[in-house]
């Protein structure tokens, strides 16, 4: 297993955030009255797993850090700056695109660099305008899993040791009365 759940909070900022993402894009173009069967919805998904990767990712790296720095897994704490965090990323990542993919572009990349710098901002794009809701709602949706996965990665080992949960778990009482001894 990672240190502290690393593979697993990842895999599921990638996995279940892209999800969110493409059913809060299927949901809002059912509401718009452009109802959309469930292919459409698993299509939308692969095409945000691949492009929504990184972004996603990074969010992930952020969110984490700042929790860390507060120093609390209160699910409204994570829930309130996983909406935030996402807002304010999605915001920086559109008005990203123009100038900044040009610069990036300049620079001798390659054909794998002009495909991974324009899968990264352009990822974004699809969320311009009306779809705008749908970073912080996301974002919070998402947060509240990451929430869940850091804690129990998090407090796992610790809460063993104080509770003697390894006894339990293994069905060895003498792990418990050697801890106690």
């Amino acid at each position: 297993m990672t240190r502290r759940g690393t593979l697993a909070y990842y895999l599921a900022a990638w996995v279940i955030g892209c999800f969110v993402m493409a059913f809060l894009q299927w949901l809002g173009q059912a509401l718009a009255g452009n109802f959309q069967t469930a292919s459409i919805l698993l299509t939308t998904y692969f095409f945000s797993l691949i492009f929504g990767a990184i972004a996603i990712l990074l969010f992930a790296l952020l969110l984490r850090r700042s929790m860390r720095l507060v120093g609390t897994h209160a699910v409204w704490a994570w829930f309130l700056g996983g909406a935030i965090l996402a807002f304010a990323e999605i915001v920086a990542l559109i008005r990203a695109q123009g100038p900044l993919l040009s610069i990036l572009l300049s620079i001798r990349s390659g054909a794998f660099g002009a495909v991974f710098f324009a899968a990264v901002l352009e990822g974004a794009g699809s969320l311009a305008g009306r779809n705008l809701w749908q970073a912080p709602v996301g974002g919070a949706l998402t947060a509240v899993v990451l929430c869940l996965v850091d804690g129990a990665f998090d407090h796992s080992s610790e809460m063993r040791a104080a509770t003697g949960a390894d006894a339990v778990l293994t069905g060895n009482t003498r792990l418990r009365e050697d801890k106690s001894a």
